[in-house]
């Protein structure tokens, strides 16, 4: 059977898997849900030293899987949070991270209060709203390893632009990455009324969920590029795959939010047990085993027009349900079916490949038509 622990910075977490920083971790009855749907580790909404004054509404549905949001970091006095209500968590055996932001001066008060109460296992902090010049990181980073004998890790924006300069800035002073914070800005609106679906000044937000989890991907597995320290993954996880592939891109843990919002806190041990029949079935032991198993070595070549070999779509007979979405999907019109048999017009298909990506059977399959 396979072995989903996985060992972070020195500590052993019984599975990679844990909660983010979040509305689904905002106090310790939630806390307490998620170790009690499978949790392997307990990231706490983001604490800082002024409570924040989150608009109302704050959260929509804007596709399956993915929402906007205007949330910001924890309402909650930080003190009442460390001292109140991090002791109520019940499971002892639970790791607690702590999500702190932002400022240099910020996490300095935080890192000394949290020092002295001992409620924390490691901290993360996110780098979302701080000026991102090099000293700056390297002063925000250094208010918390001054300060903290514990495990640090930097949580790195989406937006950023020159990732390799971030990292590189941050590595020596940090113990690890979590990749990545929500998306945006985003707006949405109702056209009927034109109002904005959010409560933010502006009515913009946020995105997390479904959407993004290609952009997590490549950042979890530029990091893993970048740095031998480890990568947490977060942003976009709705099934087990998402959960493998963060870990084949590098990640050691992955940590979900949008969907235990939209499923319940049981989602955590779910996931777990999911993964572990997977690597069970393919013979993976350990997340080890299975971590940067992504091959970056494999770039697929474009193949122009006539000036070289095609990708080109075959059937897989028995897969198909004759669902037509392949066809319906070619813009080109190169596919066509005629009483349950598949046919190609090689002259129009251009070797896209969203026919054999919307086939919801795996059906169709993308060949080389030869050197």
């Amino acid at each position: 059977m396979a072995n989903i622990k996985t060992k972070i910075c020195g500590i052993t977490f019984p599975n990679p898997i844990w909660t983010a920083a979040g509305p689904a971790s905002a106090d310790a009855e939630l806390l307490n849900q998620a170790a009690a749907g499978g949790a392997g580790a307990l990231v706490t909404k983001t604490i800082s030293v002024q409570p924040a004054r989150v608009p109302i509404p704050n959260i929509h549905s804007v596709a399956s899987g993915t929402l906007m949001n205007a949330e910001l970091w924890s309402e909650m006095d930080y003190m009442k949070f460390i001292y109140d209500e991090l002791p109520k968590i019940k499971d002892k055996s639970k790791k607690i991270i702590v999500s702190v932001g932002y400022t240099p001066e910020d996490l300095i008060v935080l890192g000394k209060e949290l020092r002295k109460a001992n409620v924390a296992d490691a901290v993360e902090f996110s780098i979302h709203y701080i000026d991102k010049n090099p000293e700056n990181l390297k002063r925000t980073a250094a208010a918390l390893k001054d300060n903290l004998d514990i495990p640090v890790f930097a949580k790195i924006s989406p937006s950023i632009q020159d990732l390799d300069v971030v990292i590189r800035v941050l590595d020596p002073h940090v113990d690890g990455f979590v990749a990545i914070n929500s998306v945006g800005p985003a707006l949405d609106f109702d056209i009927e009324t034109g109002r904005p679906f959010l409560g933010s000044d502006d009515g913009r937000g946020w995105l997390s969920g479904g959407a993004i989890l290609p952009i997590g991907l490549h950042v979890v597995a530029k990091i893993s590029e970048l740095t031998t320290k480890p990568v947490i993954g977060v942003g976009g996880v709705r099934k087990v795959e998402d959960v493998i592939k963060y870990i084949m891109a590098g990640a050691s843990a992955v940590q979900i939010c949008s969907l235990a919002i939209l499923k319940g806190q049981q989602v955590y041990g779910g996931l777990a047990d999911q993964l572990s029949d997977w690597m069970d079935a393919h013979n993976y032991e350990t997340i080890e085993s299975l971590k940067n198993t992504f091959n970056r070595s494999i770039a697929r070549k474009l193949f122009f027009l006539k000036q070289g070999p095609q990708l080109y779509p075959t059937l897989i007979d028995e897969r198909c349900t004759y669902c037509l979405k392949c066809e319906r999907s070619c813009i080109h019109q190169a596919i066509k079916f005629y009483e349950h048999e598949f046919t190609l017009d090689t002259s129009r298909c251009v070797s896209c490949g969203l026919c054999a990506s919307v086939c919801p059977t795996d059906a169709l399959m993308l060949e080389s038509s030869g050197d």
